[in-house]
């Protein structure tokens, strides 16, 4: 089957100078609703640890003197422009990152089913960069991204699509189209044959359906509407057929219609005005403190809903971005500003001066510090921060960009690029190091794009507020802070959701506690304490993480979900939680709720400075036979420089936040190098950021739990700065 995509390719390769050629010199009238280019400050007066400094740098996009970066965001971009450009086909382009497994990450099978539209977008920053300066390469460059975006439409004599481009992807795309229309570029970059192409392809209905032979949807004849509540996907991505909508209707074309026979308002709608008003619901509805449920659109009842994470936070914030770049803003109501203003509650409790962003949950990362920056981002541009709040997200911005040039991009790989995968990193399967190229281009998008928005805002090449008066405000929040995503009183929510943010100094430290059906068998779900460098989660992967890991009957249980009688309470300087857990839950993916164990544990956390410690009670009223428990604390600590105690339970770090972490109620503890297994790299070792080195596990001998006995086991963490 690819050796019969690519041939299709190599076809449509073979007439592209044709359909180049075509392309004409028309000029579109400007757009004031997209962040324009003509707000880039003069570059006497870009400081060099602005943002525009991180992303654009000087006026040839090196790095400013004093930015302290090895290359900014534009160059990062240009760079990867080249790599495709010198190349003879660019389906052949290889990224090497040092992993001994170099990736064609142009081929027609990286998996990435949204990279036409992101190759097409973050091209595109390039060519509006180069047009504006009257860069004499212009021409060179525009030739090689009209091969490359033509050749990724291209579609065989049997209908088939040499390259996916789905849902993302069409979003993407139309970004690039309109950003260059703003320009006055559009018909300049594009042929109208293209356009006519794009307008046909860059649609919403595949999100939609499937139709009645089994195949994702197509768009409708016109005049035919289609189910809006036929989404075959999360709900999240209402917002991003919504973002396809209305860029769309901005480029004056048409959109299908829509219906559905549960509410006759939708039909009464145009279609970005009707996914809007959906996509309002699925966020009002799932639940009842503003944070959507991303777990709501396949699961029907209490138990198996509530995955609350960064997405949850993340969607309002979308929404209204989208409604922005779309003209939309009429629609923004009260509503849903409150609902951003929810998200920003949640996010300024986290902020710090390293640039941190969500450290639990999935797909974060790179992408969990730029979630906080879309967010802070939408919030400026909704009115709903205070004076004050707009220069601590600029300053708390900027962090993240310097983060980014200096953390997540590794100019040391053989082909510098975005980390996510290498030198004990991992992430989600779901961004595999196929998808490597479109990784990029995704996430300088999202810094080039804010960037423009605040230029917008007035901060164009403005140094942030001072380091001092940043971390006063940071010192001046509160100890702790608990945000409940369903509302205690929510009678269709009887289980605790919320998340507990603890400062303690410069360090944050989050608990979350979610449902999370789907994704509460892997370690960023568990109810523990994730810290930058202290505690991490592991992507797509679960062990006993801090948690009474349970084995019973020759299966594994933990304790992940059906949470009870939160509370929380300071007291001289201490911040005690408690809850429960009403079962124990299997620990493999997506189990089957009957499987779930009559074990209950009353779990007790208590933060105080430097400190953590964590006892756990366990109880049942008819658990029969014996049972074992398991608690691991793995650490970023190097092996050779921690050691185990002598009375067994204790373990002692060096050069590391972590400096001791003691047990009680274990019968053994062992302490082992957690880099390796069987001579490979163990998966469970690479967190977001960075590889785990040292795990102390310890275990207790087999005994019975039943008839309402009990047993308790705890540990405590000791941590420095």
């Amino acid at each position: 089957m690819h050796r019969t995509r690519q041939s299709a390719l190599t076809l449509a390769l073979s007439t592209l100078s044709a359909i180049v050629l075509s392309a004409c010199g028309g000029h579109d009238s400007s757009d004031s609703s997209t962040p324009p280019t003509d707000t880039t400050p003069p570059q006497s007066t870009v400081a060099a640890n602005s943002l525009q400094a991180m992303v654009y740098g000087a006026a040839d996009t090196s790095v400013p003197a004093g930015a302290g970066i090895p290359v900014t965001m534009m160059g990062q971009m240009r760079a990867l422009f080249d790599l495709i450009r010198k190349s003879p086909d660019f389906t052949q382009v290889v990224m090497d990152l040092g992993d001994g497994s170099p990736v064609h990450v142009l081929d027609t099978n990286t998996g990435d089913k949204f990279l036409p539209g992101k190759l097409a977008l973050g091209l595109s920053w390039i060519l509006i960069d180069m047009k504006a300066k009257g860069d004499p390469k212009y021409a060179d460059y525009l030739a090689t991204y009209q091969k490359i975006t033509t050749a990724m439409m291209a579609q065989s004599a049997s209908g088939d699509y040499a390259y996916a481009n789905t849902s993302w992807g069409e979003y993407y795309y139309l970004v690039a189209l309109n950003n260059l229309k703003a320009r006055g570029m559009l018909n300049e970059v594009f042929s109208d044959a293209m356009l006519n192409t794009l307008q046909n392809r860059l649609t919403f209905c595949d999100m939609f359906g499937p139709d009645a032979s089994g195949k994702a949807n197509t768009c409708p004849a016109s005049g035919v509407a289609i189910d809006v509540a036929s989404l075959n996907t999360a709900q999240n991505y209402y917002a991003v057929s919504y973002g396809i909508a209305g860029l769309r209707q901005k480029l004056g074309w048409s959109n299908p219609g829509f219906f559905a026979a549960s509410d006759p308002t939708v039909a009464t709608m145009g279609a970005r005005d009707a996914l809007l008003y959906t996509l309002t619901k699925h966020i009002r509805n799932d639940s009842s403190g503003g944070f959507s449920d991303e777990a709501s659109n396949t699961h029907t009842t209490y138990y198996d809903q509530a995955r609350f994470d960064r997405y949850s936070t993340l969607l309002i914030a979308e929404t209204v971005e989208r409604s922005l770049e779309m003209d939309n803003q009429a629609n923004l109501t009260a509503e849903l500003k409150g609902y951003l203003r929810k998200s920003v509650d949640l996010i300024l409790p986290q902020l710090n001066a390293n640039g941190q962003g969500f450290n639990y949950g999935r797909s974060i990362g790179p992408y969990g510090d730029s979630a906080f920056m879309e967010i802070l981002t939408a919030a400026a541009n909704a009115n709903v921060l205070t004076p004050k709040e707009m220069q601590v997200a600029y300053a708390f911005i900027e962090k993240a960009a310097y983060r980014f040039n200096t953390f997540w991009y590794d100019p040391s790989l053989p082909t510098p690029s975005v980390n996510m995968w290498v030198k004990g990193r991992g992430t989600d399967t779901y961004r595999g190091k196929p998808r490597v190229m479109g990784e990029n281009f995704s996430l300088l998008h999202q810094y080039m794009y804010v960037n423009a928005w605040w230029n917008k805002l007035g901060f164009s090449g403005q140094a942030p507020m001072a380091d001092a008066d940043f971390n006063s405000w940071l010192d001046a929040l509160p100890h702790y802070t608990l945000t409940y995503y369903n509302l205690p009183s929510d009678s269709a929510h009887p289980y605790s959701a919320a998340l507990l943010t603890v400062r303690d100094g410069s360090r944050v430290i989050n608990l979350n506690l979610s449902q999370a059906p789907d994704y509460n068998s892997f370690s960023p779900y568990y109810p523990v304490p994730f810290s930058d460098k202290l505690i991490y989660g592991t992507t797509d992967l679960g062990y006993a993480l801090l948690i009474p890991q349970v084995t019973y009957n020759g299966k594994t249980y933990i304790p992940v979900t059906y949470y009870k009688n939160l509370s929380v309470q300071e007291s001289n300087g201490q911040v005690t939680v408690s809850f429960d857990a009403t079962k124990f839950r299997q620990a493999t993916k997506n189990a089957a709720y009957t499987t779930d164990l009559d074990l209950q544990t009353h779990t007790v956390l208590t933060f105080a400075h430097g400190t953590v410690t964590r006892t756990d009670t366990l109880s049942s009223a008819t658990l029969a036979g014996s049972v074992a428990v398991e608690t691991d604390f793995a650490s970023f600590a190097d092996f050779a420089s921690t050691n185990a105690n002598a009375d067994g339970v204790s373990v002692t770090y060096a050069n590391s936040p972590a400096t001791a972490y003691a047990t009680t109620g274990f019968d053994a503890c062992a302490l082992s190098n957690f880099d390796v297994a069987n001579g490979t790299t163990n998966p469970l070792s690479t967190t977001p950021v960075g590889q785990l080195h040292s795990n102390f596990a310890c275990k207790t001998n087999a005994f019975t739990l039943g008839g309402g006995a009990q047993r308790s086991f705890s540990w405590t963490l000791k941590y420095a700065g």
